[in-house]
């Protein structure tokens, strides 16, 4: 992080843990991201660990915590409240569009801040997601630029956002005809 500040002073950066950090480390390390302007930190304790993100939770840090793993489905957003500041809303996870949608207005209800995010999607899956972006805080919808063989063409990569095409539907198109 130091290294990113250093290079890129205004660049945004957040952190995942993916579930590899203790309420201990995550206390010590802290002040040093406040200190790098971390916007959020995602799933730094074990998805299992409620005691934990209980004790953080209260402790008020000064960087939101944001539930991933610990967040799949509608039930899930009502068991965040109190561990965590905020959700990441995959579609991937949630099952499409229409969970998490009513996922976003059961966060939003319950004060929380809200993330849209995504794993390896193809452009396709990309698309989908970007047509809840304007109801969320935080959008990370990148995960087709991860894929060498991105089965989709549309979404465009301008100025580190992604955005969708003025194609009709999703704004995405197949790069081969379907059978």
């Amino acid at each position: 992080m130091r290294a990113v500040r250093r290079e890129a002073p205004s660049s945004l950066s957040r952190v995942d843990a993916n579930e590899a950090w203790t309420v201990e480390f995550m206390r010590e390390v802290c002040p040093e991201l406040v200190s790098l302007d971390v916007e959020l930190i995602e799933q730094p304790l074990h998805a299992d660990n409620a005691d934990g993100y209980r004790e953080l939770h209260a402790a008020a840090l000064p960087i939101p915590i944001v539930l991933d793993e610990s967040c799949h489905t509608l039930p899930d957003v009502g068991r965040a409240a109190g561990l965590a500041d905020g959700v990441n809303i995959k579609l991937t996870k949630s099952g499409g569009i229409r969970e998490a949608h009513r996922m976003i207005h059961a966060a939003r209800s319950l004060g929380l801040r809200v993330m849209l995010g995504c794993m390896n999607e193809s452009s396709l899956g990309i698309a989908q997601a970007a047509q809840l972006a304007p109801l969320v805080d935080v959008v990370d919808l990148d995960g087709h630029l991860l894929n060498r063989n991105d089965a989709f063409q549309g979404l465009e990569l301008r100025d580190g956002a992604v955005l969708p095409s003025a194609l009709a539907g999703l704004g995405v198109t197949p790069l081969e005809p379907w059978p």
